[in-house]
């Protein structure tokens, strides 16, 4: 017979492993051994009657029909426990953060992120500023901003902040035109200071690659478009490239990785700064099977024995 309760624990076990698609990385993040959340997934699928992981050829595939339906609900149900949780035990969570952001990241993740950060702590009042990173880092050293994440560029880790995730910066134009294959080279740009245009350019520079800009604005919306309608190639993070893109594989140089690095302010972590950091990390890592510091790679992962 279905159970009339259903321990938060197991649900919050089914949640994290979807969401990571990976028994290992699901454990890493609950703290627990990759044999304990195979066992909890189990537990549930028992007290529900249904199979609620597909598993095929030794491997996680996803969740199926039941185990979508149950990650609704489960969702639901840690949201409001995780909320009445904080109003009480977090009691120094609340007032303004100032939070500063790079403008890829709000591009990906912001919406989610401070839905569920509104959720779990409502008396946080966040006061968002988007801008270029360097301005950004200089805005949370002088102590104008409580934390900020940022982008870096390179292959080595930031000496200054934390890192978050790190993945590839790619050459992207639009599915329909030739634009990769002009000379000079049409490139749609940020402004002066952002450091995709620097790298971009000297990598055509070093290649002997000569270009001309094609379109320069302050938002990805615009740059998208430009690119999309085939007027230009633009230097991108991987994970941006969106519909009506794609990834330029072959006649350009090649690229650094884009690095996203947290900062906080000289006079500590605030704890509402640290839960929202956590927050996009997680939000970051999301779905990518993979472990923090490495580049982003999905992948399916063979099921504990």
């Amino acid at each position: 017979m279905m159970p009339r309760h259903l321990d938060m624990d197991l649900l919050r076990a089914l949640v994290a492993t979807a969401d990571a698609a990976s028994f290992s990385l699901a454990a890493s993040r609950l703290g627990r051994t990759q044999s304990a959340v195979s066992l909890q997934i189990k537990r549930l699928e028992e007290l529900v009657g249904h199979p609620l992981l597909v598993r095929s050829q030794g491997r996680l595939d996803g969740p199926t029909a039941e185990g979508l339906l149950l990650l609704d609900y489960a969702r639901r149900i840690l949201r409001l426990n995780d909320e009445a949780v904080g109003c009480f035990s977090e009691p120094e969570l609340a007032g303004s953060l100032r939070v500063g952001l790079a403008e890829e990241i709000m591009e990906r993740d912001l919406g989610v992120v401070v839905d569920d950060f509104h959720q779990a702590y409502p008396r946080v009042r966040l006061a968002l500023e988007c801008d270029l990173s360097a301005r950004l880092a200089a805005r949370v050293q002088s102590g104008e901003l409580d934390v900020a994440l940022i982008k870096r560029v390179g292959s080595q880790p930031t000496a200054e902040g934390r890192p978050l995730w790190r993945e590839p910066m790619v050459w992207v134009t639009g599915e329909r035109g030739g634009a990769a294959d002009e000379r000079p080279l049409p490139l749609a740009l940020f402004q002066e200071s952002c450091i995709f245009r620097v790298v971009a350019q000297a990598a055509l520079g070093q290649a002997g690659i000569p270009w001309r800009q094609a379109f320069s604005g302050h938002s990805h919306t615009g740059l998208r478009q430009a690119v999309a309608a085939g007027l230009a190639v633009s230097p991108l993070p991987l994970s941006l490239i969106g519909p009506g893109l794609v990834r330029v594989r072959e006649g350009l140089p090649a690229l650094p990785d884009v690095e996203w690095v947290v900062l906080y302010a000289p006079n500590g972590e605030w704890p509402a700064a640290t839960r929202l950091v956590e927050m996009f990390e997680a939000r970051l890592w999301q779905g990518r099977g993979a472990q923090p510091a490495a580049v982003a790679a999905p992948r399916r992962e063979a099921l504990p024995a």
